[in-house]
């Protein structure tokens, strides 16, 4: 199990902090844009705060997010 919580850590230059008003941003995505998990939600609030346009991801959630361009597919 621990490599799995190692590896995100080798290939990310920072890991954001997730605050109060993230989740207050992310119930508002959640509430108006498209179909997202609450846990995506989350992360598009913490990547819109810092600016952060782009995502390694194999969720294709993601891909409904406008100005948000997914790595993996």
């Amino acid at each position: 199990m621990k490599p799995a919580f190692d590896a995100p850590l080798r290939i990310v230059d920072h890991v954001y902090p997730v605050e109060a008003a993230d989740i207050e941003r992310a119930k508002t995505l959640l509430l108006g844009l498209t179909p997202l998990s609450a846990r995506d939600a989350a992360h598009v609030a913490v990547m819109q705060r810092y600016e952060i346009l782009r995502i390694m991801s194999f969720d294709a959630g993601f891909d409904q997010v406008p100005g948000l361009e997914r790595l993996w597919r």
